[in-house]
């Protein structure tokens, strides 16, 4: 708790100083040693972790792994008369984050969080091929010619969100939408098909 609420709060300093006027730099010396307590505290905290890692494995037994999620929390429910469902791609959605994100719906109705042990290691294709549908099964990693980690759903390659999405469209067919976060902040009267029972909302940004 004491380490996602250190991460909360510097999240919110960032945020501070990123909201700053252009020119403004009269605690640019107190930034600095925020941020530098900070990357000493994440360091400590590392250390730990990669401790634990090394005896434990990952993901840790007895935890909900991220490519586990689709089938064993959202498929489920799509098979109910009358769900449907929006499913969230966020790239870099921490835990805290996700606390967050629960105080604010909580008061929008009944809120269940749990937490998933990310998929390794922690880039944004292999983070988000992991939450797709048969990821448990099916996922695995490759190098390509560069040297770069590629993942994997059985055959297919999945470098782009395009094949991402793909892999919905294919299982789901005309009960399958996304969209992008920005479509639905910018772009108002948004409607949605009434085939649809999986709305996937994504975004890259961080």
């Amino acid at each position: 708790r004491q380490l996602r609420e250190a991460d909360q709060l510097h999240r919110e300093f960032e945020q501070a100083v990123y909201d700053e006027p252009e020119g403004f730099v009269p605690m640019s010396g107190l930034t600095e040693r925020v941020r530098n307590r900070y990357r000493r505290l994440a360091g400590k905290a590392h250390e730990i972790f990669i401790k634990h890692f090394e005896q434990a494995g990952w993901p840790l037994v007895g935890r909900l792994s991220n490519a586990d999620v689709f089938d064993q929390i959202v498929a489920p429910k799509l098979q109910e008369n009358g769900r449907r469902i929006a499913y969230f791609l966020i790239d870099a959605l921490r835990f805290e984050l996700g606390v967050a994100l629960e105080k604010e719906l909580s008061h929008e109705g009944s809120i269940e969080m749990h937490a998933a042990c990310a998929q390794l290691p922690t880039i944004t294709r292999v983070g988000m091929a992991s939450l797709l549908p048969s990821a448990g099964k099916l996922l695995n990693l490759k190098r390509d010619d560069k040297e770069e980690v590629v993942p994997y759903l059985g055959d297919t390659a999945l470098t782009n969100v395009n094949q991402r999405m793909e892999e919905f469209r294919k299982r789901y067919g005309q009960r399958f939408a996304e969209m992008t976060l920005k479509d639905i902040l910018l772009k108002k009267n948004q409607t949605v098909d009434g085939t649809v029972q999986l709305l996937v909302i994504r975004t890259d940004e961080i």
